[in-house]
């Protein structure tokens, strides 16, 4: 036989053999591929923030002599965080006190020499405007001395100390940064065609970055608002059960997925 039909029908056969595999090497390439993006939930990044946050400021000038808690450290609600020098506010106080004891004294005195017709009119009103002046000084006085003290308005802890004790502060200097403990909000932006079917109570699972833990929670709330640019909207989320081991501003993935027939 002629090598070169030798030759040539063993090439023919290799390109029966080669088209064969073809189908199955195209195969193997789909299933190896990663599933379409709709077929998997779609991922948010989530910000982790406290639902109670505020910063305490001193309401009046004075010098701190006790700062109670450390950053970090928590406290009940109620608890007193911050302390002032409050020598002169209660002098003021007991003086304020003195003096409309003695306005009420006199008015006390002038009402029964009115009623001898022994005094006039004027003299009267007189003794009560003094009285209710003096009243008013003993009210401004006792607000000031409460304000010697700062408590805590709700149990948390402590994000940060603006000041130290012994320090000498004007009135509304930042004094501590507290946040509530027991109650995160979980914030994240989507986009605005979620709105179609995303709803207040939706479950769905967050992992935080952090620490690398799994959660389940529900959206909470949705902004009022929609960014007219981007085409996004805000929307807030809740932990379900106990948010163990949580900080503020800790970042995660949430896991959103839509009902059937809903477009991610």
């Amino acid at each position: 036989m002629d090598p070169r039909l030798h030759w040539g029908n063993n090439q023919r056969a290799a390109y029966r053999s080669l088209d064969a595999l073809i189908p199955m090497r195209l195969l193997l390439t789909l299933l190896l591929l990663p599933l379409p993006a709709l077929a998997q939930a779609p991922e948010i990044r989530v910000q982790v923030t406290p639902r109670q946050h505020t910063v305490l400021s001193s309401e009046l000038a004075g010098k701190i002599v006790e700062m109670a808690v450390r950053e970090g450290e928590s406290f009940r609600k109620g608890d007193r965080l911050v302390a002032f020098d409050c020598a002169m506010h209660r002098a003021r106080l007991d003086n304020a006190a003195a003096a409309e004891e003695a306005a009420a004294k006199k008015l006390e005195s002038v009402g029964k020499l009115d009623k001898l017709n022994a005094v006039s009119g004027l003299e009267l009103s007189d003794s009560a405007a003094k009285l209710a002046m003096a009243r008013a000084e003993l009210s401004m006085a006792r607000t000031l001395v409460q304000r010697c003290t700062i408590a805590a308005p709700f149990a948390g802890r402590v994000a940060e100390r603006k000041a130290q004790a012994h320090e000498y502060v004007p009135e509304g200097k930042e004094l501590l940064a507290i946040y509530d403990d027991g109650a995160f909000e979980l914030e994240m932006i989507v986009p605005s065609r979620w709105l179609a079917w995303l709803k207040p109570g939706q479950p769905f699972s967050l992992r935080v970055d952090e620490t690398g833990q799994d959660y389940g929670a529900e959206v909470a709330r949705l902004s009022g608002r929609v960014d007219p640019v981007s085409q996004s909207v805000k929307v807030f989320g809740r932990i379900q059960g106990k948010a163990d081991g949580l900080l503020p501003g800790m970042s995660g993935t949430a896991r959103l997925t839509p009902p059937a027939g809903a477009t991610p």
